[in-house]
């Protein structure tokens, strides 16, 4: 009888163990381990959670990555920590803020006179907070930084990446299905609903992610969009969790949550190896989730995706072509 009660635990703890790696296997790995020598990626918020881990493995497979964070003692920390690992590749650390104009229009700068010749720009830094807060030029923070710090740079640099043909990649969110633009009060703080259950700002801004991709794909650039998923970093350190929240949010994890490396897997999936086709591709509303083509259940608009871009220009005060 011992036997047998030491049996059931030992058989559902396998049990379960089985289904998370069928899980895992579901949300999909990079197959392709080609060297990318001679190759130049460059990734923003590259020294944490998804960014660190699209580094180390271009690094490995020989790429040059160019790390562009906000703080160059981060960088250079990540950098570090990567070459306890491998050798491999170069890395170099530059100073992006992306809450700040004058600091994009720097980085762009210095960018295209020392390294003009990237082969892709990875715009995969993001945050989401709980708070009020505004980038230098007063934008509210999740759309200041997610969204219109990175259409400024890839405006400022679209005359190299035209010339270079070079891969764009966005990193949105299945979240911008939940989202909705309103352009009354775009870039402005709102106050939302007592008990909303999710973060409205951070959901519009994965929204307003998800049309830039789709226009940059139909105006001729070579654009990516994807879903990374559920991913266990550092990013929603802002809302520190208490510690009856990981116990009721446990179940939930051990479903949908993945590691930083897993979810990775799809920025690196659209840095080297997605083609999009006549069918799926941005401007048809498909973006990449767990390494494949899946179309968006948002409602998505034609007219507000071109008014958003349209808006975009007119707050970083340039166009975009």
């Amino acid at each position: 009888m011992s036997l047998f009660y030491i049996l059931i635990p030992v058989g559902v703890g396998a049990t379960l163990y089985l289904i998370r790696k069928l899980r895992e296997h579901h949300f999909g790995w990079v197959r392709n381990h080609s060297s990318l020598k001679d190759r130049v990626y460059v990734v923003t918020g590259a020294n944490t959670g998804l960014g660190f881990e699209t580094t180390r493995s271009l690094v490995i497979r020989h790429a040059t990555v160019i790390l562009a964070c906000r703080d160059i003692n981060k960088a250079q920390k990540a950098i570090n920590e990567i070459r306890k690992e491998t050798e491999n590749g170069q890395m170099i650390p530059m100073e992006l803020d992306l809450a700040s104009f004058d600091s994009v229009r720097a980085f762009a700068a210095k960018l295209k006179m020392e390294h003009p010749h990237f082969d892709c720009l990875i715009n995969n830094a993001g945050l989401a907070i709980k708070t009020e807060q505004y980038t230098k030029e007063n934008f509210e923070l999740h759309f200041g930084v997610n969204h219109l710090g990175h259409f400024l740079l890839t405006s400022l640099l679209s005359d190299v990446i035209k010339q270079n043909n070079s891969r764009i990649v966005v990193v949105s969110s299945k979240m911008h299905e939940k989202a909705f633009l309103d352009f009354e009060n775009l870039g402005k703080w709102v106050t939302p609903p007592n008990r909303e259950r999710t973060n409205r700002h951070y959901n519009n801004s994965k929204l307003a992610n998800f049309y830039f991709a789709k226009e940059l794909y139909r105006k001729g650039y070579d654009a990516h969009v994807l879903c990374p998923g559920l991913c266990h970093t550092d990013f929603f350190r802002d809302y520190n969790p208490k510690w009856y929240h990981y116990i009721l949010f446990s179940p939930i994890a051990w479903w949908y949550l993945r590691s930083a490396r897993q979810g990775a897997q799809n920025i690196i999936h659209c840095a080297t190896d997605d083609v999009n086709t006549d069918e799926k591709n941005p401007g048809t509303n498909y973006l990449i989730v767990n390494l494949k083509q899946t179309k968006s259940k948002a409602r998505i608009r034609d007219e507000d995706s071109l008014k958003l871009w349209s808006e975009s220009e007119k707050l970083i005060g340039r166009k975009f072509d």
